[in-house]
């Protein structure tokens, strides 16, 4: 089982056939496939993450600083809806990045009653670093496949995403 991550999903498969040979299990297989890659690469990444003394969330904000491009500021609400996230888990997080010294709240220009939140120096070096260690370990986890497959993958997604959303409840 340990050396065949696909085992589990293929066993579904075969107790579904089975058990209700009339159901097509193709659609649960798939996304059960996604689920498992998902958590898998989740961990992978945590992992990589983990020598810089960052989690995926707080990696998220410094990079979103990051490839803001200079000054390395946005607006609270920018940043947060740049990071898909509510603006009290954002809070949250940067909360724990301006304590560790990485980012810094400033006056917004455009709006004395908001704040920017920008790259320390400090911030934006271990940003760096992060960013390409992270990039490589990505890399290093699509390596089973080959740059054509690669594209073709990240295609099939994002038309899936598509697909997704347009059955979303509420739309």
């Amino acid at each position: 089982m340990a050396g065949d991550p696909d085992a589990p999903v293929r066993r579904m498969l075969e107790q579904w056939a089975r058990e209700m040979p009339d159901v097509d299990a193709a659609a649960m297989a798939l996304f059960g496939r996604l689920s498992r890659v998902h958590a898998a690469a989740s961990r992978a990444i945590e992992a990589g993450l983990a020598p810089h003394g960052l989690s995926r969330a707080e990696f998220d904000v410094l990079a979103t600083l990051r490839r803001a491009g200079a000054p390395y500021r946005l607006a609270a609400g920018e940043l947060a809806a740049s990071m898909l996230l509510s603006p009290a888990a954002t809070t949250n997080r940067v909360d724990r990045l301006q304590a560790a010294g990485l980012v810094e709240r400033l006056p917004d220009p455009a709006d004395r009653r908001a704040v920017v939140v920008g790259l320390t120096r400090r911030g934006r070096a271990l940003a760096e670093r992060a960013v390409r260690d992270h990039a490589a370990n990505e890399r290093r986890l699509l390596s089973g496949l080959s740059a054509d497959e690669q594209r073709a993958l990240a295609e099939l997604l994002a038309r899936l995403g598509r697909s997704v959303a347009g059955h979303a409840p509420g739309r």
